[in-house]
C-alpha cells in the first residue's frame, strides 16, 4: 500500500461528519489523488460507501495533483488546501491542481471539488481553519484563504497588505457580493465612486460592477457572494 493510500484513508475517517456536503448529491464521483514527484496516487470514490483505492483509475471524474511535500504542509496545517488552488485567471499553475475529466459533468465535478477542499483536506474530525498571513494563497492581487464555496454562496478571508489593490484586473461579477473589513483602513471603489475604507465596515458590491480595494494599511476582509452559480 502506497502512502498517498495511507492518508486519504485517514482524512476520509476524519471527514465522516462531513461527508453529505462532499459527495455528490446521486452517484458516485472518483476523485484521483496524485503527488507528482513521487509518482504516488490514490483514487477516492464518492458515494453513499465512499472507499480509497491505489492509483488512478482509468474513469476517474477529476483529480487533485500536488508534491508531496504540499500534502505534508496541508496534513501538519502548515498550508492551506484551498488557498493553495485559488487563482485568479484558469491558467494560472498552483501548488495544488484540481483538474476535471469527463466534461459533460463538469459542473457537478466542479461543486464536489470545491467541497472536496473546503472540508477533505482540512485533518481533524471537526474542521478548523486558522485564518494566518503564512496560510493564504494568492489570487486577485491579495491573499485568500477560501472559506466555503458551496450551492452558489462564495467566501473568503483575505489579507490586503499595504499597497496591495484587490482586484486590480478590474474584474466584473455577475453576482451581488460584499467586503465584511474587520481590521485595517484603505479606498474603496465601486464603480464611479471612491470612497474611505475603515473597520466595521461593509460595502455592498452590485451586479457586473468593478470593486477595488486599495490598502493604505494591512487589511482583513471577509468576502462574500452569492447567487454565484
Amino acid at each position: 500500500m502506497n502512502e498517498c493510500v495511507k492518508v486519504l484513508e485517514t482524512l476520509l475517517e476524519d471527514a465522516e461528519f462531513y461527508m453529505d456536503l462532499i459527495k455528490p448529491t446521486e452517484g458516485e464521483m472518483k476523485i484521483c489523488v496524485e503527488l507528482t514527484d513521487t509518482g504516488e496516487a490514490a483514487t477516492l470514490t464518492l458515494g453513499d460507501e465512499p472507499e480509497v483505492s491505489e492509483g488512478c483509475v482509468e474513469d476517474a471524474d477529476g483529480k487533485v495533483s500536488m508534491k508531496n511535500e504540499v500534502l505534508t504542509n496541508i496534513l501538519m496545517r502548515k498550508a492551506d488546501a484551498f488557498a493553495l488552488a485559488a487563482r485568479a485567471r484558469m491558467d494560472e499553475k498552483r501548488p495544488v491542481e484540481f483538474e476535471i475529466f469527463k466534461k459533460e459533468r463538469a459542473k457537478e465535478i466542479w461543486e464536489v471539488g470545491k467541497a472536496f477542499l473546503t472540508y477533505f483536506f482540512v485533518p481533524g474530525r471537526i474542521k478548523i481553519k486558522q485564518l494566518k498571513p503564512g496560510l493564504a494563497g494568492q489570487a486577485h492581487g491579495a491573499h485568500p484563504i477560501p472559506l466555503a464555496y458551496w450551492n452558489g454562496l462564495r467566501s473568503s478571508w483575505i489579507l490586503v497588505k499595504k499597497g496591495e489593490i484587490l482586484n486590480k484586473e478590474e474584474e466584473k461579477d455577475p453576482w451581488p457580493q460584499l467586503f465584511i473589513v474587520l481590521e485595517g483602513r484603505g479606498k474603496g471603489i465601486v464603480g464611479d465612486t471612491q470612497f474611505e475604507v475603515e473597520p466595521k465596515m461593509v460595502v455592498y458590491i452590485p451586479k457586473n460592477t468593478i470593486h477595488q480595494l486599495i490598502a493604505e494599511e494591512d487589511m482583513n476582509v471577509i468576502w462574500l457572494a452569492w447567487q454565484a452559480w
